[in-house]
Parts: structure tokens; C-alpha cells; sequence
């Protein structure tokens, strides 16, 4: 029995683990396959919106096609069926889905990739506005317990100061430049902007722990150069990074 998953092709993350999930694969039956190369037959028996959020798993023999975290499932199963078995547990089901839908729908945040080509089937993901925020209140999260764990108290100043200034910037931007989709703009713009202080972060702390404090500022290049990217996928004005980059320059860096 021969099962084809169906990844988006501009998400680096969904290649990286539906290769994982198929290279796993001991029996031979799993196969994957890039949103561009979906014929019209393969699109047929998809459920668009569906496929959107949840990596579809095809039974190229007619049987029932698998969303998600059922295609997880099987995947898994392939490999132990012990795993598989504990997986499908109602409540733990249910906050697997959860946990998949937070993922899924900030995939382009999490990890950002250049717009794709034109497909026959778009598996962009829907803005949903509210796991937009959780992803967001995790990311400060993240950003708050570093700092607190490295106890950066000369730091926490400047960065609050750091992150107010920006966001009214770019606040301000948005409202004269694009009032009509100004929410969904914004939350993406903060998403892209967290992950952009989280990966500077990070980086800055590790080298400041192994005793590098000299490097410490390819911390802050990182974060700079995330945030030009980010903003440039995003459609948004490069002036905003040289916003971004005098702050970090004023603030940040002594």
C-alpha cells in the first residue's frame, strides 16, 4: 500500500521532517512530494484548506487521505506501534492537534522562506489571529527567561527601550501605509520581529556563557540581519531595518 506525502515547498521546515518521515519509513510505502509537482488528479483528492495547515498523507491506492496529525500517526506507526498506540490516546491526541495547529499556522514565522513560485494548489497558511498571539506571548516568553537566566541587568533597559522604539515605528508605518490590514501586519511584523530577537539573543548569550564576550556582537549582526529579511518577505520599507539598526547601535551596543 502506497502512501505519498504532500509538503509546502516554501517551508524548510516541512522538508526537513517529511524527509525525516520517509527516510524512517522501514517498509517502503511512504513516499513525498513538493506542492509543485501536485498534478490536478493528486489535487482532486485533497481538501484545499485543509492541506493548508495539515500535511496531507495520499493513498495512492483510493483509500481515505490523512491530515496532520494522523498522518503523523501513521508515520510513527511505521516505525513502532507501541509509540503509535500512545500517541492516539484521546487527550493526548488533542493536544498533539493543538500543539500542530500553533506550529502550522506560524511555520513562515518560526523559520521565513522567500515567497515560492506559482502552484497549482497554494499551501500558504491562513493568518490566524489567534495563535499569531500565542506564538507571540511564547517568543517574549523566551526572550524574558534568557535574559533573566543570564541576569542581564544593565541590558533590560536598553532592550525594552529597544523593542518600544521599533514597534512604534513600524506602528506608525503601518498606520499611514497600510491602515486596512494593519492588525494582521502588525502581529506578523511582531512574530518575525520576536523571532529576530530571540535567534540575536540566544547567540549572544551562548558566546557570553563560554566566555567570548568579544564575539558577543555577532549576537546583534544575526539579529540585524534577521530582521532585514524578515522585513524585506514581509513587503515592508528596508528603512525600517535601518531603523532597527541605529537602535541596536544607540541602545544595544556599547
Amino acid at each position: 500500500m502506497k502512501k505519498l506525502i504532500i509538503y509546502d515547498e516554501s517551508c524548510p521546515m516541512c522538508k526537513v521532517y517529511t524527509k525525516g518521515m520517509v527516510s524512517g519509513d522501514h517498509s517502503g510505502s511512504l513516499t513525498r512530494m513538493g506542492s509543485g509537482q501536485l498534478t490536478q488528479e493528486l489535487i482532486a483528492r485533497l481538501d484545499p484548506q485543509r492541506a493548508k495547515h495539515e500535511i496531507p498523507l495520499v493513498d495512492l491506492d483510493g483509500g481515505q487521505t490523512l491530515y496532520g496529525v494522523d498522518t503523523w500517526l501513521y508515520a510513527f506507526g511505521q516505525r513502532s506501534k507501541s509509540v503509535a498506540k500512545l500517541l492516539s490516546l484521546r487527550w493526548l491526541k488533542a493536544v498533539l492537534q493543538k500543539l500542530y495547529a500553533f506550529i502550522s499556522y506560524n511555520r513562515r514565522i518560526i523559520i521565513t522562506s522567500a515567497p515560492g513560485r506559482w502552484n497549482l494548489l497554494d499551501l500558504q497558511p491562513d493568518f490566524h489571529a489567534g495563535y499569531r498571539l500565542a506564538f507571540i506571548i511564547v517568543i517574549s516568553s523566551l526572550i524574558g527567561g534568557l535574559f533573566s537566566a543570564i541576569n542581564f541587568p544593565i541590558w533590560l533597559p536598553a532592550a525594552i527601550a529597544l523593542v518600544l522604539g521599533q514597534l512604534t515605528i513600524v506602528g506608525l508605518y503601518l498606520l499611514r501605509q497600510q491602515p486596512d490590514t494593519f492588525g494582521q501586519t502588525m502581529l506578523d511584523y511582531v512574530g518575525h520581529f520576536g523571532m529576530s530577537l530571540l535567534l540575536g539573543s540566544l547567540v549572544s548569550s551562548l558566546l557570553l556563557i563560554i566566555g567570548h564576550p568579544t564575539l558577543v556582537p555577532l549576537g546583534y549582526a544575526l539579529m540585524i540581519g534577521q530582521h532585514y529579511i524578515r522585513t524585506y518577505r514581509l513587503g515592508l520599507n528596508p528603512w525600517l531595518s535601518v531603523c532597527f539598526t541605529v537602535l541596536v547601535f544607540l541602545l544595544i551596543l556599547p
